[in-house]
């Protein structure tokens, strides 16, 4: 099984690209984890997820704690990042050996970076040039290499007052309505109301908002509105 966290496509993009050398399944760790035991001897299992500050989005995080994965499971995580990104992985195995777990295969791979909030995103074609990448790291989890890339924790800073994360969103005159923000939310952090979004204090700042609205019209402070919008449009 490989499980993905996902706000602008390029985490799920890679962990379907894997899973089509693989043959896993492809599951959301925005749902549910599993309520019985997984993995076991000849079975991999395996997180695909982008790089918050070096670290883990809080999803992730979450999910893992609450999965039963048997102790002789190949694991495997591979980390989309815009820049660096390699302290994700040093965090994900930490996670998993909080539950006795050891960490076999960890790496990472550069996508378009697209934080928003902070930078006009850029290298968009990154995606198209990514294919060879994966299919060599899909090929070593295949064979069970034994790898893991690590990297140190750039900053815990958006683990900060977590409730407060989405207090500076908002939606300008450009909106429609449409409700795609509430769709498009992999935490379900957006409810419409009268035709507006309104944010629920529980934001992984994935940015998926920002970047899926058709017109545009939602923001983060002052500086998101001339910035270009990103998504992966492989997703």
């Amino acid at each position: 099984m490989i499980f993905y966290f996902s706000g602008t496509g390029n985490s799920l993009y890679v962990a379907r690209k894997i899973a089509e050398r693989t043959g896993d399944q492809v599951c959301s760790m925005s749902e549910d984890a599993p309520d019985r035991p997984i993995g076991g001897k000849d079975e991999k299992v395996g997180f695909v997820f982008p790089s918050y500050y070096g670290n883990l989005p809080r999803v992730v995080q979450g999910f893992i704690r609450k999965l039963n994965i048997r102790p002789e499971t190949y694991t495997f995580g591979v980390v989309t990042m815009g820049a660096v990104g390699l302290g994700s992985v040093t965090m994900l195995e930490k996670a998993l050996a909080e539950k006795k777990l050891t960490l076999k295969y960890g790496c990472g791979i550069r996508m378009p970076a697209n934080y928003i909030a902070y930078y006009n995103p850029m290298f968009f074609g990154r995606t198209a040039k990514s294919g060879a990448k994966i299919r060599k790291i899909a090929d070593d989890i295949q064979s069970e290499k034994a790898l893991v890339k690590r990297g140190r924790l750039i900053s815990a800073r958006l683990y900060q007052k977590i409730e407060e994360l989405d207090r500076d969103f908002f939606a300008d005159d450009r909106c429609s309505g449409c409700g795609t923000c509430e769709s498009v939310c992999p935490v379900g952090n957006i409810k419409m109301t009268g035709n507006r979004p309104e944010w629920l204090h529980r934001c992984e700042h994935c940015m998926a908002c920002i970047h899926r609205c058709p017109e545009q019209a939602l923001q983060y402070g002052k500086k998101t509105k001339k910035r270009r919008r990103y998504y992966n449009t492989e997703i």
